[in-house]
Order: C-alpha cells, then sequence, then structure tokens
C-alpha cells in the first residue's frame, strides 16, 4: 500500500477527546507507532508491530486512533503530543542459530537443568541424570540419545532436606535417591515415585541390585534386603520393611564410591579397593594407584577414575589388580571425575570437569579395539555469558558489550526520510525483542520465557544483529537480517485541549 498524507484530527468521543490519526505507508511490513508528549518521552504504545490489516484505510492512508491515555490507562494533560514509529519490512528476518553452553538444550523434552550432580548408566544405553535448574529443587531425567530426555521427574524438598547432598543408585528396575531427609525410589520406565523412606545418617556412597541397596557410611555398611514381588516372578521391589535393613559385615574401610551386582560388591576409599565375591569377606585388590571413584564392569572387572602424579586417568582392572587399560586425558581435557560402566558389553560413561565446565561422555569400544566417543553433552557455565572478540563466550567478564548497535535506514520514498536508528536488545519474562531507544518494538525475536538478559554484536553484514539470550540454563544465539528494510514514520502532531 503507498499513501501520501499525514494528519491527526481531534473528535469528540463520550465526553472524553480522543485522536484519529491518518498516516502513510510507503510498503508492506509491520507497524510500530508511539504517542510521544512534548519532551520526547514515549507515553503511549499504540502498536507492537502490528500487521497492517489492524488499521483502517482511508483516502489519505491509514487510520488508527488514540484514547489520549497513557499505557497506564491514565488520561494525558492537555498539550502537544507527537506521533512517529517505523515499518517493519517483511524482509527483516530471525534466524536461530545454535544453542551454546549447554549440549542438553538441543534435546527434545530439555527439563532446563544448568548442572549435572550425579548420574547412572543404564544396561540399554540411557543416561539416568540427577541434575540441578537454576534455582529450585534438583531433577531425575532419563535421556536417550535416539528420544532425548523420556521422562523429567522433580525431586521434592522433603527429600532433599536443607542441604541438597544427594546420593544416586540404579538396579535393573529403580533409581534410589538418598537425600538428607528420605529415600526416594522412583521408576526406571516412567519416572514415577513408588516409595521413600527414612535415610542412613552421613550416607557417603551408595550402590544397588536387584536384592539389595547398600549404603555406606563412617560407621560402616547398611544392607536394606529389597523384597521380590511373587506375582511379578520375583522381579525387583522398590519397598522394605524396618526388619529389611541389617548391618552388614564391618568393613575394612569408609568407602567413599560403592557398586554391586548380582555376585559382587566393590568399594573404594583412601586406603584402596576392596572387593566382597557373595558373603565372603573383603579383600584388598592390588592397584597402584589411588581411586577417586569406580564402577563394576563386565565379568570379572572395574572400571575407575585413578590418579597419578596428581592427574586423574580413567582405567580398566582385573578384580586380581591388574591394570587392562589406562585412558588418559590432553592436558587441556577436563578432568575425569566419576565413572559408570555396563556390565554386559565395553562401554562406560565418565563425569569429566573443569572449572566452569561439567562433561559427560559415553565411550564404547569398536570392533577395531579403539576406544569411541558414543555420546557427548557439555554444560558450562554461562551466567555472564557475552561477546569477546565478534564470538559467543560463555565468561565475557571484563569485555564490554555494545548497549545498542545504529544502522542506516531505509529512505522512506513518500517523504525523502533518511534517518540513523540505534537499536538495542530486550529480555524478559515474555521473551526477547530489538526495540527503538524510547523503547519502541522493532524486532520480536524470541518467545522463550523467563530471560534473564540478552546481548548484541554487529553481524557479519551491514544489514544484521548477532543477539545472544539466555535463561540461566543456556545461551540460544540468533541473527537478525535485512534491518535496513526498517523505515521511520512519522503520523503527525497530536493536540489535546
Amino acid at each position: 500500500m503507498r499513501t501520501a498524507c499525514i494528519l491527526a484530527v481531534l473528535i469528540a468521543l463520550g465526553g472524553a477527546q480522543a485522536a484519529n490519526i491518518v498516516f502513510a505507508v510507503p510498503d508492506d511490513g509491520r507497524i510500530t507507532l508511539g504517542v510521544f508528549d512534548g519532551s520526547g518521552r514515549l507515553v503511549r504504545t499504540l502498536h507492537r508491530l502490528s500487521p497492517q490489516k489492524d488499521f483502517r484505510i482511508g483516502l489519505n492512508g491509514l487510520i488508527t486512533g488514540w484514547d489520549g491515555k497513557n499505557d497506564a490507562g491514565d488520561a494525558m494533560p492537555p498539550g502537544h503530543y507527537h506521533v512517529r514509529g517505523y515499518l517493519v519490512g517483511d524482509g527483516v528476518r530471525v534466524v536461530g542459530e545454535a544453542f551454546l553452553f549447554n549440549d542438553f538444550a538441543a534435546d527434545d523434552g530439555f527439563p532446563g537443568i544448568s548442572r549435572l550432580m550425579d548420574f547412572s548408566l543404564l544396561e540399554n544405553g540411557d543416561l539416568l541424570l540427577l541434575a540441578a535448574p537454576p534455582s529450585g529443587p534438583p531433577v531425575l531425567a532419563r535421556v536417550s540419545e535416539e528420544k532425548g530426555f523420556v521422562w523429567t521427574a522433580a525431586i521434592q524438598p522433603s527429600v532433599v532436606g536443607p542441604a541438597p547432598a544427594l546420593l544416586l543408585a540404579t538396579n535393573s528396575a529403580f533409581a534410589f535417591l538418598l537425600g538428607t531427609e528420605k529415600i526416594s525410589v522412583h521408576s526406571l520406565e516412567t519416572g514415577g515415585d513408588v516409595f521413600s523412606a527414612p535415610p542412613s545418617a552421613g550416607a557417603a556412597a551408595a550402590a544397588a541390585n536387584d536384592a539389595k541397596l547398600f549404603v555406606s557410611s563412617p560407621g560402616g555398611l547398611t544392607a536394606i534386603t529389597l523384597a521380590a514381588r511373587p506375582e511379578d516372578g520375583g522381579a525387583p521391589a522398590a519397598s522394605w520393611n524396618p526388619g529389611d535393613i541389617a548391618r552388614e559385615i564391618e568393613t575394612p574401610s569408609a568407602f567413599t564410591s560403592l557398586d554391586a551386582d548380582a555376585s559382587a560388591l566393590v568399594g573404594a576409599s583412601a586406603d584402596g579397593v576392596w572387593i566382597r565375591k557373595g558373603t565372603d569377606a573383603f579383600t584388598k585388590l592390588a592397584l597402584p594407584v589411588a581411586i577417586g571413584s569406580l564402577s563394576l564392569g563386565t565379568p570379572g572387572t572395574l572400571w575407575f577414575v585413578g590418579e597419578e602424579n596428581g592427574v586423574p586417568f580413567v582405567g580398566q582392572s582385573s578384580f586380581a589388580g591388574e591394570i587392562l587399560r589406562a585412558l588418559r586425558p590432553t592436558t587441556d581435557d577436563p578432568k575425569p571425575e566419576k565413572i559408570r560402566a555396563s556390565r554386559t558389553v565395553e562401554k562406560f560413561a565418565v563425569l569429566d570437569s573443569l572449572p566452569a565446565l561439567r562433561r559427560l561422555r559415553v565411550m564404547a569400544r569398536s570392533e577395531a579395539g579403539e576406544w569411541t566417543i558414543e555420546w557427548e553433552r557439555t554444560v558450562r557455565e554461562s551466567a555472564n555469558f557475552g561477546f569477546v572478540d565478534g564470538q559467543p563466550a560463555a565468561d565475557a567478564t571484563g569485555a564490554v558489550q555494545a548497549k545498542d548497535v545504529r544502522f542506516r535506514l531505509k529512505e522512506n520514498p513518500l517523504t525523502g526520510q533518511k534517518d540513523f536508528l540505534s537499536i538495542r536488545a530486550v529480555a524478559d519474562r515474555s521473551g526477547s525483542r530489538l526495540v527503538s531507544p524510547d523503547g519502541l518494538p522493532l524486532v520480536e525475536v524470541s518467545s522463550r520465557p523467563n530471560l534473564r538478559r540478552a546481548e548484541i554484536h554487529r553481524g557479519d553484514s551491514a544489514d544484521s544483529i548477532r543477539l545472544l539470550q539466555g535463561d540461566g540454563c543456556f545461551v540460544e544465539e540468533f541473527s537478525v537480517n535485512g534491518l535496513n528494510g526498517i523505515v521511520a514514520l512519522d503520523a503527525g502532531d497530536v493536540e489535546l485541549p
């Protein structure tokens, strides 16, 4: 639509003053329009990127109205007001480029987690995560490479207690979450909370098989018998009675890492690694390295995170104490922290870390005998995200961020007007957008809720912007192109008597 007349007329409406505003647009697009007082302050946003079909069409242009009130609904005092805004052409495009600093964010069903606390590798290859959002209680989540997040279960505050000290153990059917207030049992199939009971005081490690839940504390090892369900053919149960809790034989040391299967129980402490087969006494494995985390592997083996000369590494040993293999990180790699292995195939998952970074990997042995990355996700702390030397950075502390980016607007062919415009980004509970310096919306970038902030940088072309937005879980990158397709609109003056 191309019209050329600009006009504002006062009319009487129910005893109040109202203005019919007629203005011209040179092309198709969406219209943002605001009313400004004599000092240039925006007092009323009349239209926020409205399509032209929302306006009445008159002989001299598009018609809208102003009832003489501000955005709060209060009547404005008599005086001189000006109406102006922008036509945002159809060539202005928003493109989502990438999720940054939290690889889980791209998975279907992402539950908004920002910190990995613990994990377990299930025999079908899925991972069970104990993770935390930016605020609120932790969650349990099952994730698979093919399906993304299968289910997510919120952990009740009554389980966590005053301190979020949680331990995770799994058997073939259930996840056991040990909090300071309760032990919460969840179905691996659905995530449903099926049982809860008082915890063991001072628990430092936990492990489970289909018959028992083992809990290590400074006082020794507690074994909780899980009663089989006859109606399910003896399948593992998820409950126990007080009489099912018994003190096992005294351990040779206080275990800080623990694992169990149907035939063996292994524990690691500052004094070494100990193994118990069946009902035998614990015996010490002659491993030459200090062990921080361990997991039973294929029959007769265990995986561990060990340390040599102050550098952690991943290793596999036999029950006789022979180290079968060692996988050492490079100097700049995240360092292994916790490991969980498959009991049936040569596969393990390892949680690595660096300051402000945690990485979860699943490693599998190929037919050629090489260890390859089967699955990987990395989570970086990104509260201080921004641009550094023009590139997105998880921590941009010390790098000055652009408050706005200045563009030359497209010439309005009806008036010959050639304006410059400084564009800035706004992020809030309703999403993110690009706005003019006085707050008129220009481009809706994202409707993602509860954003904490956004940062912008000039794009690769003269008519583009790059935008980073974050909600505390991850950072999302967008490019906005065609910004030279914005045209300034002048809709004339209004006098309120």
